[in-house]
């Protein structure tokens, strides 16, 4: 077998390059393989989570065959799958519904195309009701309600009373219906329940049984003495008629203050020296006349002194003024007009009341006072329930 060569042929001064124009025989000359040296630009990318379409140029000798390898389940090639020499590769990145990022890989010719992608947006969750409140009758009865919500917000129904009942929908995501069922009422009076679906407040209003009820309170009116004291208010009525009681005063607290049926209100007082008062205990049913006030007036005393301003010399003493007091009403006093209870009081510490307290009725008030070694005077008070008696002292 013959070898290959290229033959040279000098004619005059020039060269023959082509071994065609050679002597030599008919052997054509072999070309020499090409080196394959890919470049890819540009060596990665960059996505936002809605993704898109991505270009990669892929410069390479001619002759050079490459293929491109996707390295990801999200990417997909859509032109240049493969080439030889020059060419550009398409691919797409698909939408990333995850809140992660996600990173990977296009291998052309075996370079490596770096791909990342940023994770969509956290969902900020707002939660609606169709309806905040409903209304039924005694009977049994159903309901639903919608829940508006982002796709992949989650949401509980949750009821916080025993006769209303959440019948589908205790959880959910994104938007959904939440139905309920309603219990019948067996009692006379109204209710209210309430659902919490999505952090959000259902009410839910249902009207008591309607029951032949009627009702009477003795007495109505209370006028005790200034003396505390438990009093008594009776209530009739049906059986399993409904009735709360309460008091709109501090000084009036009520026992018993809820009942069924026929009972009794225990209203109890302290004792009253002072300006007479008065209060309500407000007895209240489910019926069109709504209740009755039990009206309580406690009696009270008034007072008078004989001296309301008494002047003494630096060297002190002793001094007495009367006090005068009556009840109102006069019915309070008893046959004498002597039920009204009183105390004295010094507010200095050189002004001493000597009478013994506490006294009733119509009575004087004795006190002494020491001798005052300053320049100046002083002023001290003696005090009577609402009176005041101002004792001036001169200085020496």
């Amino acid at each position: 077998m013959r070898s290959k060569f290229f033959t040279f042929c000098i004619v005059g001064p020039a060269l023959c390059a082509a071994a065609a124009g050679c002597g030599g025989g008919d052997d054509q000359p072999t070309e020499p393989t090409p080196v394959c040296s890919i470049v890819i630009t540009p060596p990665n990318a960059a996505f936002s989570s809605q993704g898109g379409i991505g270009n990669v140029s892929v410069n390479a000798p001619a002759g050079c065959t490459w293929s491109a390898i996707n390295g990801t389940g999200w990417t997909t090639v859509s032109a240049g799958g493969s080439g030889s020499g020059p060419g550009t590769v398409t691919y797409s990145v698909a939408v990333n519904t995850a809140t992660e990022s996600r990173s990977g890989t296009l291998t052309i010719g075996g370079q490596t195309h770096a791909i990342s992608q940023e994770g969509r947006p956290p969902t900020i969750c707002t939660y609606e009701i169709s309806a905040t409140n409903a209304e039924f009758g005694k009977d049994e009865a159903t309901g639903t309600l919608t829940v508006t919500a982002p796709a992949d917000c989650s949401w509980t129904a949750e009821s916080h009373v025993s006769w209303l009942s959440v019948a589908s929908g205790q959880q959910g995501s994104g938007t959904g219906s939440v139905s309920y069922a309603v219990a019948r009422n067996t009692d006379s009076g109204a209710r209210t329940g309430t659902i919490t679906v999505a952090g959000r407040t259902f009410s839910v209003w249902q009207s008591g049984d309607v029951r032949v009820c009627e009702y009477s309170v003795v007495p109505v009116e209370l006028r005790p003495c200034m003396p505390g004291a438990t009093l008594s208010a009776a209530i009739t009525t049906q059986p399993n008629c409904p009735w709360t009681a309460s008091s709109d005063s501090a000084w009036l607290s009520v026992a018993g203050g809820s009942g069924t049926g026929s009972g009794s209100v225990s209203i109890t007082f302290g004792d009253n020296y002072d300006a007479p008062r008065a209060g309500i205990v407000l007895v209240r049913w489910p019926t069109v006349t709504a209740g009755q006030n039990i009206h309580v007036a406690q009696a009270g005393c008034a007072y008078a002194v004989s001296r309301a301003e008494i002047s003494v010399t630096s060297s002190g003493g002793t001094g007495t003024f009367d006090v005068i007091q009556q009840s109102d009403p006069l019915t309070c006093g008893g046959p004498l007009q002597d039920r009204c209870l009183w105390t004295a009081q010094s507010d200095v510490s050189w002004l001493v009341i000597t009478s013994s307290m506490p006294r009733t009725g119509d009575n004087p008030v004795a006190f002494t006072i020491a001798a005052n070694d300053g320049t100046s005077s002083r002023v001290g008070r003696i005090i009577v329930r609402d009176k005041v008696v101002v004792i001036t002292q001169a200085g020496r």
